[in-house]
């Protein structure tokens, strides 16, 4: 099976990870899924948020956390063209590989895990990593980001 761009990237440098199918059974105690928001700032532009996959952001949080008076999601096909991945196969790791200047945001229920699973940069694909390898990788800002 051909590797995602985030699978070779990781491999290359020797960050564990597990490939993972999202039409797979995970437990949501011990491995969640997180997704991954594209957002853009009327002042800084895209800002990449990590969250819980049943949990809500809260804009006026993310807005005030980055400086903006406004942020949003905004068009699909504008998602698209900031980070080069279609709407459902969006991935932090890739996108930050691409535009490492864009605004990083993980929730900071993150810390509650072990390992997570977020997309591999392909529909239906993800991986499990490390919360630490992950966040060290990033270095997102971290906060309360939910409603």
């Amino acid at each position: 099976m051909t590797k995602t761009e985030v699978e070779t990237y990781l491999l290359s440098k020797n960050i564990p990870f597990e490939p993972y199918f999202f039409s797979e059974e995970l437990d949501p105690a011990k491995t969640p899924i997180f997704k991954t928001l594209v957002l853009k700032g009327n002042k800084t532009g895209p800002v990449i948020a990590l969250i819980p996959l049943n949990q809500r952001l809260d804009y006026k949080k993310t807005a005030k956390l980055t400086g903006n008076r406004k942020i949003g999601l905004p068009p699909v096909e504008i998602a698209f063209e900031l980070t080069g991945y279609p709407h459902g196969a969006n991935t932090p790791i890739g996108i930050f590989l691409h535009s490492p200047d864009y605004v990083f945001l993980f929730d900071e229920s993150i810390y509650r895990f072990k390992e997570i699973a977020i997309s591999a940069g392909e529909l239906h694909k993800g991986i499990i990593i490390s919360v630490d390898r992950l966040v060290d990788l990033i270095t997102p800002t971290m906060a309360d980001l939910l409603q």
